[in-house]
């Protein structure tokens, strides 16, 4: 009781004794208190390796394919004109209505041309008759060569004169250059055309062609006779094949232009529709993934994260080899890849994580 008495007399008078104590405590406690955080914190992060779902994709042989949209068009669309000058007095075909090559289309009249064709044939005769004459005269010594000569070129003149009457009469009936659609009509019952005046217009629909833009790439495999499918509007897939390939790029877009050509024996497909093209190249390896699988890299490409042997996380950049509504085929993953299906978007390239496969129990 004494030394109590003692101590809290000298704590009385030295009352900083005691803030020198606190303080002291307060040290030891916080120095105590930081290195269990220290072990906690690092026992923590030994402890926080990301999990994900892991499953082995195998790959197979596919065939590597495009995919092109272009649209349906004409083989070739031709204005027909008059070639002779007449009134309308005959109109044989409806827009819309398939014509053979050489068909009668529209009918002009024929003015007086019938009586021209007869005396242009009398005229001819009548040449004829005199050159004949000239030619024996000639033999026999009583005609020089010039009068010969005059009756070969009248002759000659009543010839070309007969031909372009016929030829004239000939064009009166307008025929169709090709086998086609009346795709529309220009001229009506009673009008007068002259020469150049357009009639119709007319589309050759067999084969149709479907026109496409590929980019510079993608034209590095293609080839003129190169088989194609194409969908139709009727959700129908035909074959087809590449017909042309333009030798020089787009200035705006910097892309090539493909036509591919498919028999539409019937014409029962128009120009205008969309059509998607299927061309297939070379067969690879290629891996089927879902799009869920997909995910993006720091630069925002899209690909697929993988896991390597050291279950660290490696990212591929997609080459799709060929797309399907369930997923695309993708290249470059060798025979099988170990691919996050799960949880990709919560690891970063290089990470290390805990795979969990998809036939393993979590």
């Amino acid at each position: 009781m004494h030394l109590f008495n003692k101590l809290r007399t000298q704590l009385n008078e030295k009352p900083y004794i005691i803030a020198i104590f606190i303080t002291v405590f307060i040290i030891l406690w916080m120095m105590s208190g930081g290195s269990s955080a220290n072990e906690q914190s690092t026992s923590e992060s030994q402890q926080r390796i990301a999990k994900v779902k892991v499953e082995t994709l195998h790959a197979k042989p596919i065939n590597r394919s495009l995919q092109l949209y272009g649209r349906t068009e004409p083989n070739k669309v031709a204005r027909v004109a008059a070639r002779q000058e007449g009134e309308v007095i005959e109109i044989l075909v409806k827009e819309g209505q398939f014509v053979e090559q050489g068909t009668v289309i529209l009918k002009l009249d024929k003015s007086d041309l019938d009586s021209q064709i007869t005396a242009a044939k009398a005229l001819l005769e009548q040449s004829e008759v005199e050159y004949q004459g000239a030619l024996k005269l000639k033999q026999k010594g009583l005609n020089d060569q010039s009068a010969l000569a005059r009756a070969k070129a009248s002759l000659e003149q009543a010839k070309a004169s007969l031909a372009n009457l016929e030829l004239s009469l000939k064009r009166t009936e307008i025929k169709a250059p090709f086998s086609g659609v009346i795709n529309q009509r220009l001229v009506e019952l009673g009008d007068y055309l002259g020469r150049g005046d357009p009639i119709l217009e007319l589309a050759d629909l067999n084969p149709l062609v479907v026109r496409a833009d590929v980019t510079q790439k993608e034209v590095m495999g293609l080839s003129v006779g190169q088989s194609v499918s194409g969908l139709f509007i009727n959700n129908k897939t035909y074959s087809g094949k590449i017909r042309y390939i333009a030798s020089v790029a787009d200035e705006g877009t910097n892309t090539f232009k493909i036509e591919a050509a498919f028999d539409n024996p019937n014409m029962q497909y128009r120009a205008g529709f969309s059509t998607q093209l299927d061309i297939t190249y070379d067969e690879v390896n290629a891996i089927h993934l879902s799009p869920a699988f997909m995910a993006l890299d720091e630069d925002g490409n899209i690909g697929v994260k993988t896991v390597d042997n050291n279950n660290r996380v490696v990212f591929s950049p997609i080459d799709v080899v060929k797309s399907e509504a369930s997923g695309v085929w993708m290249a470059g993953l060798g025979e099988s890849a170990n691919v996050i299906t799960l949880g990709q978007g919560f690891v970063r390239i290089g990470d290390t994580v805990e795979p969990v496969f998809a036939n393993e129990q979590e």
